[in-house]
């Protein structure tokens, strides 16, 4: 029955059952970011799915209110990420430097971020979350911003997972043009994979959350996050570290092999911006999408979806960056899925000695990521919508 009630919420969405019961509703109005901003966030919330507890999701507008944008971009987080402001300056963050540049960014909190990070209890709920679920809620959020805005064309941004979601959702909805922050759709040595085989496992176990710091404990990550970016020469919290910035530098460098994840001890990244950055990290993920991931990226068309019937075939410019230090593999799976989609407008952006969360808060990324992206983006609209005044970058 469990594997019905998928089959049958992937046709609900694909036929658009999600986004017809989509109400979203005005939360905040536009107000200045801080005081004296020219960026304003306007922000709504939307049930979404079957109506339970935590079936919402949220959407984000920065922009500069008193400008006419030419654009609007959708970006989608990554693994337990959201699109609430964290840090707060555009040298190290991709939303506000844009809006800063007359783009229209919104940004998504998925359903992840209703649920309070101190629950305790049942999470079989997350088993009916799957990647397919959350397509459809990004295709929620793009009605929305198209019913909003109709004349302006719509990019759309990932980071890591997001991406995943991203060349996914460009199949059920017209977009502009997508950019790919260090992630991919499909794996380039794909491997046979059993995907029954790994629900019933999951079933089994009844596993169906991933739990961020699972180990260290919840409370403890968010201390060391909070006092890192708070005053990083202050005392660590354990005698072998002399500053607490000195021991979130070494967790962080050595997390995924060493500069995987972030890469502060070359000095590609700043631990206070990375402690600012992961503080706000929501605790919980669906397990069963990590399942249905590695079988959507192990094959070119996987029959158990309809997620990636357009893959091969799509037609919009995609703009790439990497990250070298995550590894070949993760590296050549995000150029793979650009090269293999079909379109015959990419571009590849590689970052050396770059970690994983370097592409989105690193040193540099104001020249190597924020600069492109917006050249790209405006050498990428339509005639008629040519920008005027929007240079600058």
């Amino acid at each position: 029955m469990k594997y019905f009630n998928i089959l049958l919420s992937v046709a609900l969405g694909l036929l658009g059952a999600s986004s017809s019961l989509a109400d979203f509703t005005l939360i905040r109005p536009g107000v200045a970011i801080s005081e004296g901003a020219s960026i304003h966030e306007t922000f709504w919330r939307s049930p979404v799915g079957s109506g339970g507890p935590f079936d919402e999701i949220g959407l984000h507008l920065y922009q500069q209110p008193l400008v006419a944008p030419k654009l609007n971009l959708l970006y989608l987080p990554g693994t337990n990420m959201n699109g609430e402001l964290s840090v707060m300056d555009e040298d190290h963050n991709l939303w506000l430097y844009l809006a800063a540049r007359g783009v229209n960014v919104y940004t998504l909190d998925y359903r992840t971020h209703a649920i309070p990070n101190t629950k305790t209890g049942d999470f079989e709920f997350m088993r009916q979350w799957g990647i397919e679920q959350f397509v459809d809620d990004v295709t929620v959020a793009i009605d929305f911003i198209n019913s909003s805005s109709p004349r302006l064309p719509l990019f759309v941004a990932g980071f890591s997972r997001g991406v995943s979601y991203a060349y996914a959702v460009s199949g059920r909805r017209e977009l502009a043009g997508l950019i790919a922050l260090d992630g991919s759709f499909k794996t380039h040595q794909p491997q046979p994979f059993d995907i029954a085989s790994a629900l019933n496992r999951l079933d089994q176990s009844g596993e169906y959350v991933n739990i961020l710091s699972r180990s260290r404990g919840w409370e403890n990550r968010q201390q060391l996050m909070r006092l890192a970016w708070q005053d990083p020469e202050g005392p660590g919290l354990t005698e072998r570290y002399e500053s607490i910035g000195e021991q979130l530098t070494d967790t962080l460098y050595r997390a995924w092999g060493k500069g995987g994840l972030a890469n502060p001890v070359d000095g590609i990244s700043s631990i206070t911006v990375l402690a600012r950055t992961m503080e706000n990290y929501d605790r919980f993920f669906p397990a069963i999408q990590d399942i249905q991931g590695r079988s959507l990226a192990s094959q070119l068309n996987d029959p158990a979806t309809l997620l990636d019937d357009h893959f091969g075939s799509m037609q919009i410019p995609i703009l790439y960056f990497g990250a070298t230090n995550l590894g070949a593999e993760n590296l050549m799976n995000g150029i793979y899925s650009a090269s293999r989609s079909g379109s015959r407008d990419v571009t590849i952006n590689v970052l050396e000695n770059h970690g994983h969360l370097d592409v989105l808060v690193g040193n540099r990324v104001r020249e190597l990521v924020f600069g492109v992206t917006i050249e790209w983006l405006l050498s990428r609209l339509p005639v008629q919508a040519e920008p005027a005044g929007l240079e600058g970058a």
